[in-house]
């Protein structure tokens, strides 16, 4: 047996015999029980075993020095946050406690020992450490909490979270009329107390409870870390971290001066804590409408309101801060693994600026124009907070790049690229890519591609052909590969020439076009990269995932005329919509450009002719149009309905020209196409639809 093995053994047997044979009777002024002096040998048995394993002499009783010693173990451990050793220095302080309070005169300062053991405990079981078994015995044998008797020392009652099952809110001696008084009290909101309590008292609403909320919301409130949660002002009190009247003396007063809590580098400060003594020296009042309504909707509202998540990019003015190139790939960086779509920490996702902005239990992270008081910021500069600073786990962010995040917050939280529905992993990428030259961004996209294939099929290694701006990536034999790579080196340089870009990239960094050889291997493509089901009779799709802009479909076949000039339809479609959506446009319209320019890069293509006819026979038949230019519709819906759409606004293509152009400005997808269609995408598109109706009318009279 070692000699720490020993030491806990020790600890643990003498807590027993003292929890056993030395507590006095429950009733005042009756004498001791026939075991206690049996107990006392019990102790001194223990303690001879417990001193043996501490490299004490065996006749030497416990002193209050080692007591202290073996508190500032515990001390040290729990800010080490090593709470197993913790625990273990607490059950040998807590043994040699009751061999203490065993002896014929117990040592002066043994209150203090036991009131400091006391607390080291509480702490210990607000970190989730199981501590029932320690018991903190006083003067007399009696553990810490009990009534004073038989010539023991008054102690305390612990601030001990309650069992499952525990009698918490009973009246003493059992009286159902008492207990049942009290909870009435308890549940009665104080009248004449609003709403800023007592004359010159302290609210809890509107000073209390948003001081809770700021540093242990996330924690003890939203949370229940350690297994202790306060959620309400009711739940506060039945903690017994709250002494009315006592201020000084509450436990939670207690924990915030030690600076025990709240962890992770946020402090109370002096003038919060002097805020806090003074209401429970006034009696803890409550002066809110319902003592048991959780401490969100007790507390006064905050004097900020949340940030607006954007309805979409802007063009930012000369200094402004870029999301999409200063703030998203921080956040990606720093707060991806615990911030992401599944069981976020604090129920706050970032895996897009929606989600980010939307916020989780302690509201939204951003407050509209207010960095230094926003949330976010106080976590990533760790002041003024409940818990740890983030990034949990990883090296601080640096303050410049705070500087820059609360820049961001104090001038609108402003997104310039893609939409706030866009994960950020890709609005980051688009921000790289504004910043890089065309080869660089050639360069990294195709190194990325390889990332994508892997995720899509991890175990079957894929051809790759690279013709100038295309990487073409599959599971085909190599000679059919090579087909489909002249084939899509043909069908970009006709998309080229049609959005007016001859001698100039689609898109700048090139394109990846992925081709899969079954479409099953397609399906998997849709669930393992774009963690979706694929849509029923969808053999293509361009997108973004990271820095890799794709186009990815189930590899057509090149056997016929017909094949060839379908496949030509197929690669012209979704060429030109990767290129749009590498622009910055929402989805329908890439789709929608990639349909209408692909009817005219192979008109004899019987894929093409069908889609003409598709697209007015699915106008007829969606029951709500407007979908489409919102971006609900169904992908089939989006591309024949959408097609239609553009192919009739835009001039024979000049428009398409037009808005290239101003997108390759820098302009912003809403702004740069009300300035070439002279409308928003809503009120073009219904336009669109009442001439669309007038013709059907006609034709139908005839």
């Amino acid at each position: 047996m070692n000699a720490g093995h020993c030491a806990n053994g020790g600890a643990r047997v003498l807590s027993v015999a003292a929890n056993t044979s030395l507590g006095t009777s429950s009733r005042p002024g009756r004498p001791p029980r026939r075991g206690a002096s049996m107990g006392r040998a019990l102790v001194a048995l223990c303690w001879w075993i417990l001193a043996a394993s501490l490299g004490a002499a065996a006749d030497d009783p416990p002193s209050p020095a080692a007591v202290k010693s073996l508190l500032d173990t515990v001390r040290e451990e729990v800010a080490a946050e090593r709470p197993t050793a913790a625990r273990g220095a607490l059950e040998q302080a807590a043994a040699a406690i009751a061999a203490l309070a065993a002896e014929d005169k117990p040592p002066a300062n043994l209150r203090a020992l036991v009131e400091r053991a006391r607390g080291l405990r509480d702490e210990l079981a607000l970190q989730g450490v199981d501590v029932e078994a320690i018991e903190i015995h006083s003067i007399g044998g009696r553990p810490a909490g009990g009534k004073a008797g038989d010539g023991g020392a008054e102690a305390k009652p612990p601030a001990r979270r309650p069992a499952s099952g525990s009698s918490a809110g009973k009246a003493p001696g059992g009286s159902a009329e008492k207990a049942a008084g009290a909870k009435k009290r308890a549940m009665t909101p104080i009248k004449g107390n609003k709403p800023g309590g007592a004359a010159g008292g302290v609210s809890f609403v509107r000073q209390v409870a948003p001081l809770l909320l700021r540093h242990c919301g996330g924690c003890h409130v939203a949370g229940k870390r350690g297994d202790f949660q306060f959620s309400s002002y009711e739940t506060l009190l039945k903690t017994g971290m709250v002494q009315k009247g006592a201020g000084t003396d509450s436990r939670l007063v207690e924990v915030i001066r030690t600076g025990d809590m709240p962890r992770g580098g946020g402090k109370v400060s002096a003038e919060e804590c002097a805020v806090l003594v003074k209401w429970i020296d006034e009696g803890a009042s409550f002066d809110g409408e319902d003592p048991v309504a959780g401490l969100q909707g007790a507390a006064a509202p905050p004097t900020g309101a949340p940030a607006a998540i954007p309805a979409g990019p802007v063009k930012l003015g000369p200094g402004e801060v870029s999301f999409a190139f200063d703030v998203a790939p921080v956040l990606v960086k720093q707060c991806s693994g615990c911030h992401d779509a599944m069981q976020p920490d604090g129920n706050l996702s970032m895996v897009s600026l929606e989600t980010l902005l939307r916020g989780g239990a302690n509201g939204s992270p951003a407050i509209a124009g207010e960095g230094a008081a926003s949330l976010l910021i106080r976590k990533l500069k760790g002041v003024d907070i409940d818990g740890q600073r983030m990034p949990l786990g990883k090296t601080p962010v640096s303050d410049e790049v705070i500087e820059k995040i609360e820049k961001w917050i104090d001038q609108g939280t402003k997104l310039d690229l893609l939409s706030p529905q866009s994960p950020l992993e890709t609005v980051a990428a688009a921000g790289r890519a504004r910043t890089l030259s065309h080869e660089d961004l050639l360069a990294a996209r195709f190194d990325a591609a390889d990332a994508v294939w892997r995720r899509a099929i991890a175990d079957e290694e894929p051809v790759v052909v690279t013709r100038g701006d295309l990487r073409v990536v599959g599971n085909l034999p190599e000679s059919r590969l090579g087909a489909l790579a002249d084939a899509a080196e043909k069908a970009m340089a006709e998309a080229a020439d049609q959005l007016g870009l001859a001698g100039a990239p689609l898109a700048k960094g090139g394109v990846v076009v992925l081709a899969f050889d079954k479409p099953y291997d397609y399906s998997a493509f849709w669930e393992n990269v774009l963690g979706d089901d694929r849509p029923k009779g969808l053999t293509g799709r361009a997108g973004i995932s990271g820095d890799v802009v794709f186009c990815a479909f189930v590899a057509p076949s090149f056997d016929s005329a017909a094949d060839r000039a379908d496949a030509q339809a197929t690669l012209s479609e979704e060429l030109v919509a990767a290129a749009f959506l590498a622009r910055g446009t929402p989805d329908w319209f890439a789709a929608a450009a990639g349909r209408s320019i692909a009817q005219k890069v192979s008109p004899k293509s019987p894929l093409a002719k069908g889609w003409r006819a598709e697209g007015i026979e699915r106008l007829n038949a969606i029951r709500r149009p407007l979908a489409v230019v919102e971006g609900s519709a169904s992908p089939s819906d989006t591309a024949n309905v959408g097609g239609a759409f553009l192919a009739a606004v835009s001039g024979g293509g000049a428009r398409l020209k037009s808005l290239v152009t101003q997108l390759d400005s820098g302009s912003p997808f809403e702004a740069a196409f009300a300035a070439v269609y002279q409308g928003s995408p809503t009120a073009v598109f219904e336009a669109w639809l009442a001439k669309e109706g007038k013709k059907r009318s006609g034709n139908a009279g005839r």
